[in-house]
């Protein structure tokens, strides 16, 4: 199993030297990867998110201050030689797709080809709004916002006829370093994880309920093999809430020892990589000292 740990690159108030440190650190330990996050704004006012019934307002320690995803990847492969280098996620439809799939290559390129895409389409009425960018009609814009990505990472002359985002014959570089980035694709809604099913490489869900999971992955590969597409070779990177300090319930919560058995339970699932994310402000010593325990009692292995 592969393990990533989650940086806190979003918070009221960012340390930059300490996500150098703690990236270092987690290199170091033998994790696979480290995560970062993509937000553009924190509202003051409550906000609609799918899925909640009521307006929420959007927390400080997450979102009052977010490092750009692909910008403090970038400083960190420069301090690191092994460790990918993964985005969870960027939220697609928010930025051009030339320039987007330009900023990743380059990531990729200056990476030696460690980046791991994890891609969304957003949610965030306030981010559209801030972008420029229509809100409605998200889900066929994500399709073809995808596949014009796809296009600019293939071989020279690009050109894409989607509808919402075509681009002449064109050479367009640079080109990720070993072809396509595999995008993995996060989603919100069942209409979402369907769409996942058809348009991604892998899927990136955001879970600490296994048994709502194992549903979901179920509804996932049911859409995957109407689309023609063999489930087994698509990953499944999990991202996951982790507590030590809180009770034992749902996985990733309670005693490290104890999250072994999480792992493995979503290895049976299908999981391939897991990458946990702790609370807001977590002490980043205590937090390496978890994840190394963690991957002292985790085989190490590939996403599958």
């Amino acid at each position: 199993m592969e393990l990533g740990l989650g940086l806190p690159n979003g918070g009221a108030r960012v340390d930059a030297a300490e996500l150098v440190r703690t990236t270092v650190g987690a290199e170091g330990i033998g994790l696979d990867a480290v995560w970062v996050v993509d937000r553009w704004l924190r509202p003051l006012a409550t906000v609609a998110m799918p899925g909640v019934p009521v307006p929420v307002e959007m927390p400080a320690e997450h979102y009052a201050e977010v490092l750009d995803p692909i910008d403090l990847l970038s400083h960190l492969a420069a301090r690191t030689a092994r460790i990918r280098l993964g985005t969870s996620a960027v939220n697609v439809l928010l930025h051009p797709p030339v320039l987007l799939a330009r900023r990743f290559a380059t990531l990729d390129r200056l990476s030696g080809g460690r980046v791991l895409a994890g891609v969304a389409a957003g949610w965030m009425a306030e981010e559209f709004a801030v972008a420029g960018v229509a809100a409605g009609g998200s889900g066929e814009r994500f399709d073809d916002h995808l596949a014009a990505m796809r296009a600019v990472w293939a071989d020279d002359p690009v050109r894409h006829d989607g509808p919402h985002y075509p681009i002449p014959p064109s050479d367009i570089g640079p080109k990720p370093l070993r072809g396509p980035l595999p995008l993995l694709v996060g989603y919100n809604t069942r209409a979402g994880l369907e769409r996942a099913a058809r348009i991604g490489d892998g899927l990136h869900p955001y879970r600490n309920d296994l048994a709502r999971l194992a549903d979901e992955l179920r509804t996932w590969r049911d859409a995957a093999r109407r689309a023609g597409l063999d489930p087994a070779r698509m990953p499944v990177v999990l991202r996951a809430a982790a507590d030590p300090d809180s009770p034992r319930g749902e996985a990733f919560t309670g005693p490290v020892p104890a999250w072994a058995d999480d792992v493995a339970a979503a290895a049976e699932l299908g999981v391939g990589h897991v990458l946990l994310q702790f609370p807001p402000g977590a002490d980043p010593a205590r937090v390496l000292g978890a994840m190394a325990e963690l991957r002292a009692a985790v085989p190490a292995g590939n996403a599958g």
